[in-house]
């Protein structure tokens, strides 16, 4: 919640569109951490080498973490760790960001400016609605999804965990796009995607293989 500590784990490009946000949404950012930091600073905030279960001990107590991995792995990876550590998880909604009504937002689930999630969709844990994405109503978006800039959901869309949506794609009514899938950047997704698959094109259509 806004003015509780924050910790930020992860020090690159989408780590500091976290923090932006975060700040502008109130919340106070304590630390940022990284396994391995290339960094000493984003946004003026220092960053700190640790790994996921030592976050606790290096940020103190009271506070909640979320992750700032644009990569879904490496976020569900990290967030085990933080969630075997006994660290409680934020959700971070950029002030521009429009929820509507009976939205449901997981704990960790990031909306970055623009974003638009609309009446009786769900956003996973750990999931990414990124800079400008929409997603209509009655949407399941499962958990470590990244939707990227300029994504559009139409409304009963389905998304299963770990799946990344390309920037400037879109998806059509009540469509099914299966767990850990790709969905290239500007495809048009007008039929069901199965799980693992890579789509590309308008239509979407599997990605030959090499």
């Amino acid at each position: 919640m806004p003015g509780t500590r924050l910790v930020i784990y992860g020090a690159g490009g989408h780590a500091k569109v976290v923090l932006d946000a975060a700040r502008r949404a109130g919340w106070d950012v304590a630390r940022v951490l990284d396994d391995a930091p290339r960094v000493g600073q984003i946004l003026g905030v220092s960053v700190a080498a640790a790994t996921p279960t030592e976050v606790a001990a290096v940020a103190g107590a009271g506070l909640r973490a979320i992750v700032g991995i644009g990569d879904n792995r490496a976020r569900e990876r990290i967030a085990a760790g933080l969630a075997a550590a006994g660290v409680e998880f934020a959700t971070v909604v950029h002030p521009s960001a429009v929820v509507g009504e009976s939205v449901v937002l997981e704990p960790g689930a990031f909306l970055a400016a623009g974003a638009i999630v609309n009446p009786d969709s769900r956003i996973g844990a750990h999931s990414i609605v990124n800079t400008g994405a929409s997603v209509d109503h009655d949407c399941v978006v499962g958990p470590f999804v990244h939707l990227g800039p300029g994504v559009h959901l139409c409304g009963g869309v389905t998304v299963g965990i770990g799946t990344l949506v390309g920037v400037g794609a879109c998806a059509t009514p009540y469509v099914g796009i299966g767990e850990w899938a790709v969905v290239g950047a500007g495809a048009a997704v007008v039929g069901a995607v199965g799980p693992g698959e890579q789509v590309v094109g308008v239509p979407a259509r599997a990605r030959p293989r090499d």
